[in-house]
This record gives C-alpha cells, sequence and structure tokens, in this order.
C-alpha cells in the first residue's frame, strides 16, 4: 500500500511535456472532434451526389373515390399502385459539375480542418510557453520579495534603535508590499492560463517539462490553408457550370409500371379497364426564357474572381510570414544573447550597491532602483527564452508542414 501511495505522488509530480498536451488535445478536444463531423457530413454530401445521372426508383399507391353526382360511365373507387423509375440522360452537364463541386468543397473542408487543428496547436504551445514565463516571472519576484524582506527588517532593526527614518522604513515596506500584489496578479495570469490549457487538452497541469523545442530546418510548402483554399476556387468554378446548365436542354427517361383495381362501377356500360400498365416516357425540356439565371451566372463568376484573389494573397502572405518567422528566430537568439549580458551586469551592480547601502554610503532609492533593474532584466532573459520556443513553433506551423510530423520531430 505503502508503494502504491508513493507511486500516485511521483505520478502527481511528474512534469507534463508539450507533445503529451498535444496529443490528449488531438484526441479529446471538443473543437477538434467538430471538425471531424464536419469532414464526415461533407463526404457524405459528396457522396449524395456521386451518381451523375441520379437514378431513382419510387414506389407509391393512390386511392380514388367519387360519389354523389357520378355518370353511369364513371368508376366510383380507383386503386392504384405503381413503380416508377427515373434517369437523367442529360441536363447540361449540371450533375457532374455538381459532383466535382461537392467533391472540391469536402476536399476544402478536409484542409480547413487541418488549418484549424493547427492554430489550435500553436494555441497550446503559446499557453504552455507563457505559463513558463508567467512561472519564471513569480520566482523571479519571489526573489525580489525576499531582497526587500531582508532589507525592510533590517532598516526596521535601525529604525527602533533611532539610526534611522520613518521614511526610508515606509519606502521598503511600500515596495514590499507593491512586490506581493504583482506576484498575485502573477499568479492570477497561471491560473488563467492553467484553465484554459485544461480546456483545451483536458491535462490539468502542475508542472511543467524543462525540455526545449528542436531546432530543425524546414523548407517551405504552402500550407492546408493554401490548398482548402485552391479546393474553394475549385469548387467555385464547377458552380459557375451548375448555374451555366439551366441554359441547357434537360432529357430524362421514365418507365412507370402501374397496377389497378376498381369497384362502386357499371361493369355493363364500363368495361375492357387496364389492371396493369407500362408507361415508358422521354422528357425534353428547354427554358426559352428566364430572367435570373444570367445574373447568377455573373454572381458565381464574381465569387470565382474573390476566391482567385483571396487565393494569390494568402500565397504571398504565407511566404512573407514563413520568412518572417525564420528571421524571428534570429532576433530572438541575439535578444537573448544581449539579455545575457544586461542580467550579468545588474547583478554586478546590484552586488556592489547592495554593499554600499548597507554601509549607508547609498540611499535607499539608489538601491531600490538597482534591485528593480536586476530582476526586470532578469524576468526579461526568462521571458525571452520562453518566446524563442514560441517563435520556433510558429516557424514550424507557418512551413505548411504536417503537424503530425512536427510532433514527431518534439
Amino acid at each position: 500500500m505503502k508503494w502504491i501511495n508513493i507511486a500516485m505522488i511521483a505520478c502527481s509530480l511528474q512534469a507534463v511535456t508539450l507533445k503529451e498536451l498535444i496529443i490528449a488535445t488531438l484526441e479529446h478536444n471538443q473543437n477538434i472532434k467538430s471538425y471531424s463531423y464536419t469532414n464526415l457530413s461533407q463526404k457524405h454530401n459528396a457522396q449524395s451526389v456521386s451518381n451523375i445521372y441520379n437514378p431513382n426508383i419510387v414506389v407509391g399507391a393512390n386511392y380514388n373515390k367519387l360519389s354523389m353526382d357520378m355518370a353511369p360511365t364513371q368508376i366510383g373507387e380507383v386503386t392504384n399502385t405503381y413503380a416508377k423509375f427515373s434517369i437523367n440522360l442529360y441536363n447540361g452537364g449540371k450533375n457532374r459539375a455538381l459532383k466535382q463541386q461537392k467533391q472540391y468543397q469536402y476536399k476544402s473542408s478536409a484542409y480547413h480542418s487541418t488549418t484549424l487543428i493547427k492554430q489550435t496547436l500553436l494555441d497550446l504551445v503559446n499557453m504552455y510557453f507563457n505559463l513558463k514565463t508567467t512561472n519564471d516571472n513569480i520566482e523571479v519576484y519571489k526573489e525580489k520579495s525576499k531582497a526587500l524582506k531582508a532589507q525592510y527588517e533590517r532598516v526596521k532593526i535601525k529604525y527602533n534603535m533611532k539610526m534611522t527614518t520613518i521614511d526610508e522604513v515606509l519606502k521598503l515596506q511600500s515596495e514590499y508590499e507593491s512586490n506581493l500584489y504583482n506576484i498575485d496578479e502573477l499568479l492570477y495570469q497561471k491560473q488563467q492560463l492553467i484553465r484554459n490549457i485544461l480546456l483545451i487538452s483536458g491535462i490539468k497541469v502542475d508542472t511543467l517539462d524543462t525540455k526545449t523545442l528542436p531546432d530543425l530546418q524546414i523548407t517551405y510548402t504552402p500550407s492546408s490553408n493554401i490548398k482548402a483554399l485552391e479546393y474553394t476556387l475549385k469548387s467555385n468554378q464547377a458552380n459557375v457550370e451548375v448555374v451555366r446548365s439551366n441554359k441547357k436542354p434537360a432529357v430524362q427517361l421514365t418507365d412507370t409500371v402501374n397496377f389497378y383495381s376498381y369497384s362502386d362501377y357499371n361493369s355493363q356500360l364500363v368495361k375492357d379497364l387496364p389492371h396493369k400498365q407500362n408507361q415508358l416516357a422521354i422528357l425534353v425540356t428547354y427554358d426559352l426564357f428566364d430572367t435570373s439565371t444570367n445574373h447568377k451566372i455573373e454572381s458565381a463568376k464574381m465569387m470565382q474572381l474573390a476566391t482567385a484573389n483571396q487565393l494569390a494573397f494568402a500565397k504571398n502572405q504565407e511566404k512573407m510570414e514563413f520568412v518572417l518567422a525564420k528571421e524571428k528566430i534570429k532576433t530572438q537568439l541575439l535578444k537573448i544573447k544581449s539579455l545575457q549580458s544586461a542580467v550579468q551586469m545588474a547583478n554586478s551592480v546590484y552586488n556592489i550597491i547592495k554593499a554600499k547601502y548597507e554601509n549607508g554610503v547609498v540611499d535607499n532609492i539608489t538601491y531600490l532602483d538597482a534591485l528593480s533593474k536586476k530582476i526586470y532584466n532578469l524576468a526579461l532573459y526568462k521571458k525571452a527564452l520562453n518566446d524563442l520556443e514560441i517563435a520556433k513553433a510558429n516557424y514550424y506551423f507557418k512551413s505548411g508542414i504536417n503537424y503530425k510530423e512536427v510532433l514527431h520531430k518534439f
């Protein structure tokens, strides 16, 4: 029993990796599940028009009853059961274009879902490393609180011994309480991030893994968003043909088998009634005049042009964002190097000022300024390290690479 408890404690304290969160998100996130159902809906919608001839068999029955002023040659009751087969031999290419349109819509939907999944994962990565930054900042400001409290207690003793003034005590107390407020704000931000990560992944994060993302060399490929727009464009092109087909003739073949039964009639006057008939018909229709099709064609063409321009812009934008994402990593590395030097310098200055302050050479304003700069630079440095990981993730996802490949390399 003791070993079981130890194992449970070990599991609860085990750091959560980013890869574990991503896998959990892919398996349990409700939005991602909804994308899957949307894709299935589009798939079935495409399958519903897969046969361009649209064959159809209908069975039915009719019952007619006459009463009151009936002529002697009329039949009072007629029951008709039938089976009707129909097929579109030609309808201006409408069904073929409709089939293509639905298939393109399905493929566009699938790529659009991939884009939304990637965005969900990128949001998760941002939250994960922002949570790391928040945790780091909490520790940094706790360090500041520890230094302020030590100086406050030291100065308070001096004040009780009449060796300093009350304003010096109050200044340190004010800074200490202000710093506690900053920590409380960071703790609130931490809870926000933990709850949002829980909402996305279904996992409540207690301890974060210390691993960083791998350094990958990736070449640009068009993303799922570009592919979704390409299929949307094809769908719009097919829609133009769907609308244009309204101006072409349509040919339909029907074959109906009827079975009749009669009652309530004068068999002496009404004879040779049919009991079984087969009716074959070919229906040719052509709309000679309508006031809407031309406008609908132009509307479909304009939508096609709109999507084409949207696609062209998206391609240029995506390439630009990929280049910028790659440059961001370089910039972030330079920033980390600069801040590393700033942290070392601020620590050195603080140690000198602290010694002078405790020996009464400088005032508390100089000391607090040195402490604030030390903490500020350290917080910036910690944030820069985590921002580098966010920049890496953004670079991976902006490349167009399949998110499953990225996950495999984590």
